[in-house]
């Protein structure tokens, strides 16, 4: 059974808040994640991505990596 995680969207200009299901990758398919492992939320408002770390029932936004040019 998948779990799903009250969260809310880390984008300042959406505000979108509810459960969503996570995912391995960026993107992807939802998936059920180990206690410790990163993973990544999709916001069904904006589509924007954000990588948390889930540590039991628990859900810690990771800080966002800024890609190099």
């Amino acid at each position: 059974m998948l779990s799903s995680y009250s969260v809310a969207c880390t984008d300042a200009n959406c505000g979108w808040t509810g459960s969503l299901v996570p995912s391995i990758l960026r993107g992807g398919a939802n998936a059920e994640i180990v206690s410790m492992h990163r993973a990544w939320f999709r916001c069904p408002r904006c589509q924007r991505d954000w990588e948390v770390r889930i540590s039991n029932d628990r859900v810690t936004v990771l800080p966002a990596v800024e890609q190099g040019s």
